[in-house]
């Protein structure tokens, strides 16, 4: 589909920019997962609650790994990426646009 026909002004295919942010986490054996992010800062400031994850996807590079977790503030949908090589954050998507 034609982005100029696209009346919803949603982005396809696009690459996430890979916008690094600030995540508190909690770490535990007992959760389905281990690692929950519970929020989020953008380099801007802006602070997100999280208050659902979604799916968790791993994602295996040779030895590298990270993981994508979708989660909704249950206003608008997110993607974190986890990269447990540099143990830094991305926000990789946000709502129905590419950020």
């Amino acid at each position: 589909m034609n982005q100029n026909s696209n009346p919803n002004n949603y982005s396809y295919n696009q690459e996430p920019l890979h916008e690094p942010v600030e995540v508190d986490a909690t770490f535990s054996r007992n959760l389905l997962g281990h690692c929950r992010p519970i929020a989020f800062r953008t380099q801007s400031g802006r602070e997100v609650q999280i208050t659902e994850i979604g799916l968790i996807h791993p994602k295996y590079d040779g030895l590298k790994t990270t993981f994508a977790f979708d989660v909704t503030d249950g206003a608008t949908d997110y993607r974190l990426t986890l990269d447990t090589e540099s143990l830094n954050w991305y926000l990789d998507y946000e709502g129905d646009r590419y950020v």
